[in-house]
C-alpha cells in the first residue's frame, strides 16, 4: 500500500470489537426487559363503581356483613286525660284569677254573667291561653239566688230563650257552657230542651255539672246533637286541703280507670292553694286536657 493509505486493523482488533459490541447489546436488552417487568408489576387503577353499583370484591378479604335493621321503639302508652273546670270566675277578684290561671297546664274556666269582673276574668284566662265556657245560671232546689236573670221557674219558652241569649253574650271568648246550680231546672226535660235547644248552631258544646243525680241535661244534650260531656268529681265541697286532696287522687284513679274523667271546682283562695300543690305531682300521671277535648 502506498503511505497515503489507512493501515487495516488486525484480526484480533476486529474480534475485539465486535466482542465489546455485543456485550453492549445484551446489556441494553437485560435493562430494557427489567423495566419492562417494573412497569407490569405496578397496581393498576380501576375505574370507581358506577353509581348504583356494588364496590368490587377485594381478594383475600371477607364481605363486610349487613348492618341488622335498627329496632322500631314501641311507642309509650297515652296518658289518662284529666280535664279540670274552675268555676264561679266573675266575681272573684282578678288577683285571684291570674294566680289561678299561672297554672302551666291545660284547663277550663266557667264564667259568670252579669258580675263585677265578668269580662276582666274572661280576658285574663284568654290571654293565658285557658278555655273559657260560660257558667249559666239555673234555678236549684233550695232557695239560693242563682243570680240576675237566671233560669228559672215561671219563664215562658220565650224568655227562657232570650235569657240563655243574652247570658251567651256577657262572656267573651265561650267554647261551651255548664251549668251553675240548676238542681231543679236540669231535672226537667221539657225546659232543658228549650235551653239546650239554644246551642245548636252556635258550635258550643255543654258539660252537665251534674248538680243532682236527676239531672236529664246530659242526656237531653245527646238526644239534640249536642258535643257534651258530664262531670265526674266535685273537688272542694269541703274546702279543706285533706279533703280537696281526696277528692284530686279519686278524679285521677277514675281518668287512669276510665281513660278520661271531668272535674270541677271553685275559685276559692283554698282551692287554688290546693292545685298549686297537687298538679305538679300528678303531671307524671295524667295528661291535663281542656274539657273541651273530652267532648263527645
Amino acid at each position: 500500500m502506498g503511505k497515503g493509505s489507512r493501515k487495516s486493523l488486525s484480526t484480533p482488533a476486529l474480534l475485539g470489537w465486535a466482542l465489546a459490541t455485543l456485550l453492549l447489546g445484551i446489556g441494553l436488552g437485560v435493562a430494557v426487559t427489567q423495566m419492562g417487568c417494573e412497569r407490569n408489576a405496578l397496581p393498576r387503577k380501576t375505574a370507581p363503581p358506577k353509581h348504583g353499583t356494588e364496590p368490587p370484591k377485594v381478594p383475600g378479604h371477607p364481605e363486610p356483613k349487613p348492618l341488622p335493621p335498627k329496632e322500631a321503639k314501641a311507642p309509650e302508652p297515652a296518658l289518662p286525660r284529666l280535664a279540670i273546670i274552675i268555676d264561679d270566675l266573675g266575681y272573684a277578684e282578678p288577683e285571684l284569677v291570674t294566680r289561678l290561671c299561672a297554672q302551666p297546664i291545660a284547663f277550663t274556666v266557667a264564667v259568670l254573667p252579669y258580675q263585677e269582673h265578668t269580662k276582666e276574668s274572661a280576658e285574663i284566662a284568654h290571654r293565658a291561653g285557658k278555655e273559657i265556657i260560660l257558667h249559666l245560671p239555673m234555678q236549684g232546689r233550695d232557695d239560693k239566688n242563682p243570680g240576675p236573670d237566671a233560669l228559672v221557674d215561671g219563664l215562658t219558652e220565650q224568655e227562657l230563650r232570650e235569657r240563655t241569649r243574652k247570658a251567651f253574650g256577657e262572656v267573651p271568648y265561650i267554647q261551651g257552657a255548664n251549668n251553675h246550680m240548676g238542681s231543679k231546672l236540669t231535672a226537667d226535660r221539657p225546659r232543658m230542651r228549650i235551653v239546650l235547644g239554644e246551642f245548636k248552631g252556635r258550635k258550643l258544646f255543654f258539660v252537665d255539672s251534674r248538680t243532682t243525680k236527676e239531672t236529664v241535661a246530659y242526656d237531653v244534650a245527646k238526644e239534640l246533637g249536642l258535643a257534651s260531656a258530664s262531670r265526674k268529681v266535685f273537688l272542694d265541697d269541703d274546702k279543706s286541703f285533706p279533703e280537696i286532696e281526696k277528692q284530686w287522687d279519686r278524679a285521677v284513679a277514675l281518668a287512669k280507670k276510665d281513660g278520661e274523667a271531668i272535674a270541677i271546682g271553685h275559685i276559692y283562695p283554698e282551692t287554688v292553694e290546693a292545685l298549686e300543690k297537687l298538679i305538679p305531682r300528678s303531671r307524671v300521671d295524667v295528661k291535663f286536657v281542656r274539657a273541651g277535648e273530652l267532648v263527645k
